[in-house]
């Protein structure tokens, strides 16, 4: 239930981004189901090619000294993941329909944040908000506040200061509350530390083919050994025909945090006929692996799809996709 949550809120967060850019209505993640795609809108101009991404600066992850089932379901935290080496707070959050509200923030080991918020209702047609900024963690006294942030609430395409505090459960829960400038207070949580974080990412397990059954539909990238990808936008897709390069590298260097530093470049690559690519504005931005598990006949298995957070042109994050595999 929860990853079905996610896919339509990366729909939602991409299509407010790219309006937000002035690139009319995009359309979704790359795991949103096709009956959640929104329209393509009309053709933007052509972007010019950027250059070739460049070789990654930083080194990939360790390889894991026993290769091991990618499909096999967590039991408990990987040697090296975020659950087992992070300090309590850092790693992938959830925040569940029960609330009223679904979520998904990915937190830094110094305590930067991004994220957004969505309707709980299954007929949700909007964000309710997206944020990002530097969060300041009390481990001692169990409690966080916001020192610096940004957040805007769709449809408005303008952000504001994003202020809040509240207490957390290393590796458990957090809550509290939140406000856009001098607005009320919302209720902020409470959100859930999930088991995205007992998973150990590294070159082996990035390495391949992220699309899978959306690929024809959305699109796809291919992860080399060495963190870099290449990759594109379905002709069909909302976003438009785009060409993708970039790398997926840790985020530490070294490390097997389920935390990753994405570059992005982006290029039209629409045909005569086709959507123009509607991604030009988007950049660099942050990503994790996100896990499913389902059992079957008494057999647990895993899926995977890698999520990524994008900034715009403004360096503000905007947008999300995710990768199937």
């Amino acid at each position: 239930m929860k990853k079905n949550m996610i896919s339509v809120a990366a729909a939602l967060v991409a299509l407010a981004a790219l309006q937000g850019c002035g690139g009319g209505g995009g359309g979704g993640g790359f795991a949103v189901p096709a009956t959640s795609a929104s329209a393509p809108a009309a053709a933007e101009p052509a972007a010019t090619a950027p250059a070739p991404a460049p070789a990654p600066a930083q080194t990939a992850g360790p390889e894991p000294s026993t290769p091991a089932d990618p499909t096999a379901c967590l039991t408990a935290p990987q040697p090296g993941s975020s659950a087992d080496v992070g300090n309590g707070y850092e790693g992938v959050w959830y925040q569940h329909a029960a609330t009223g509200v679904n979520g998904l923030m990915l937190v830094g080991a110094a305590g930067d944040s991004v994220g957004f918020t969505v309707p709980a209702s299954s007929t949700a047609s909007m964000v309710e908000s997206m944020f990002y900024g530097a969060f300041n963690f009390d481990t001692a006294n169990s409690s966080w506040q916001i020192g610096s942030g940004k957040v805007s609430a769709y449809p408005s395409t303008t952000w504001g200061t994003l202020s809040g505090s509240g207490s957390f459960v290393p590796k458990t829960s957090l809550s509290g509350t939140y406000a856009e400038d001098a607005a009320a207070s919302k209720s902020f949580g409470p959100w859930k530390y999930e088991l995205e974080n007992s998973l150990a990412v590294d070159s082996s397990l990035l390495a391949g083919a992220w699309g899978g059954y959306m690929s024809n539909i959305l699109g796809s990238i291919d992860i080399a050994s060495d963190g870099r990808f290449t990759g594109s936008t379905a002709a069909s897709s909302p976003l438009g025909s785009c060409s993708l390069t970039g790398s997926v590298l840790p985020r530490e260097p070294g490390t097997r945090k389920n935390n990753l530093s994405v570059a992005l470049n982006v290029a039209n690559a629409a045909q005569s006929g086709q959507k123009n690519c509607a991604m030009g504005s988007l950049s660099d931005g942050l990503g994790f692996v996100e896990v499913t598990q389902n059992t079957t006949n008494g057999t647990c298995k895993r899926s995977m799809r890698l999520y990524m957070f994008f900034k715009d042109s403004a360096g503000k994050y905007s947008a999300s996709l995710a990768f199937p595999k």
